[in-house]
């Protein structure tokens, strides 16, 4: 049957509106005097920037920095940055290495050993072995005295109302506690069974001024978080043996729970070695 329209253009050659000049006809396998396929790169595939054999992609060449089409990681965005992950650093835990910072949070360079503020220098953590030393020194300051006077008043009643001293010995031995680290720690950074084991306490705040203070409410803070459950008959003493052992349970940064409420950090102001 004849094509009403005319008859049928060979294979290789495109109908529409006329012939355009350089893109009319396409080589067709197999004619005679007709160059065949450009021969593709390595392996016998188009390449990953074209569009055919040997046609160029039509979208052009990936820019400097980014990975060619069609080949971006899972979950990468073009260019090759990676947005940081809301969680933190490693671990999932913000103030990690490499994560964001809370407000009054140190950054840790190096778990357990090393924090630091923004725009500060790398800071030395303190020891747990020095932290015991000044528990202890400050225990013996505070207690030796208190207890000498306790143990007279007692000798001095002879049994008449030496109960009614043995029960008020806590409570006044915790706010003795209180007011002296209280006082101390927010004007000097630091007591004296710290001074003794080369320990001071920072915050965001008073990390680039030596031998200053924390400031008041930093420092009662983490006091009172710690000598205050004492206070509860039975298992207050349990509880307050718990919060003088709960750094042991941070291996980032070393802060026990009375540090973390009061957002404070011990620093080692000697050589560890």
């Amino acid at each position: 049957m004849t094509n009403p329209y005319g008859q049928q253009p060979p294979y290789g050659q495109q109908p529409g509106y006329g012939q355009q000049p350089g893109y009319g006809q396409q080589p067709g396998y197999g004619q005679p005097g007709q160059p065949g396929p450009q021969a593709p790169p390595s392996g016998g595939f188009p390449g990953p920037h074209s569009g055919g054999f040997g046609q160029p992609h039509p979208y052009g060449q990936p820019q400097p920095g980014q990975q060619p089409y069609g080949q971006q990681p899972y979950g990468t965005p073009p260019g090759g940055y990676q947005a940081p992950s809301p969680y933190g650093g490693p671990g999932g835990f913000p103030g990690g290495p490499g994560g964001p910072m809370f407000p009054g949070q140190a950054q840790v360079v190096v778990p357990g050993s090393q924090i630091q503020f923004p725009g500060g220098p790398s800071m030395t953590l303190a020891t747990m072995g020095s932290r015991f030393l000044a528990r202890l020194v400050d225990a013996l300051i505070i207690g030796l005295p208190m207890g000498i006077l306790f143990a007279i008043i007692q000798f001095a009643l002879l049994g008449n109302g030496a109960l009614w001293v043995s029960l008020i010995f806590a409570p006044i031995m915790s706010l003795a506690m209180l007011a002296y680290e209280g006082i101390m720690l927010s004007t000097r950074g630091a007591t004296v069974g710290k001074s003794v084991a080369g320990i001071r306490l920072v915050t965001a705040q008073s990390f680039h001024q030596p031998g200053g203070g924390i400031g008041g409410g930093p420092a009662f803070t983490r006091i009172a978080v710690m000598v205050l459950p004492g206070l509860i008959p039975c298992l207050g003493s349990l509880a307050s043996l718990l919060v003088i052992l709960s750094p042991f349970f941070d291996e980032q940064a070393r802060q026990g729970w009375h540090d973390k409420a009061a957002k404070t950090y011990a620093i080692s102001t000697k050589p560890v070695y």
